[in-house]
């Protein structure tokens, strides 16, 4: 089951804004997507990025535990190496791809 929602951190704990149908201590694998701060936003960024998050929604579950570089709804590289999903965007012209931090 893949479900998509949205959470707030504090005091180091992630917390649902919506209820979780899921076992107590149960086990899951979290995707953590940074979402602008919509208080201070005009939407214009967050509606720019729909096509990338709607190819996640559908597309996601298929590239699980690898990297993705997405041009809108095109699948532009993907890897289990974020570095080499990066340097191979920028080989195919995709300029504003961002190199992932070290973690």
């Amino acid at each position: 089951m893949v479900q998509h929602l949205e959470a707030v951190f504090e005091q180091g704990v992630l917390r649902p804004l919506q209820p979780l149908a899921l076992a107590e201590r149960q086990h899951v694998q979290l995707t953590v997507t940074e979402l602008h701060d919509t208080s201070h936003s005009t939407g214009s960024s967050d509606s720019a990025r729909i096509p990338e998050q709607e190819w996640i929604r559908d597309h996601g579950a298929d590239y699980r535990g690898q990297w993705v570089a997405l041009q809108g709804s095109e699948l532009i590289s993907h890897g289990p190496r974020g570095r080499d999903v990066h340097d191979e965007a920028r080989a195919k012209g995709f300029s504003r791809a961002s190199r992932p931090s070290a973690g």
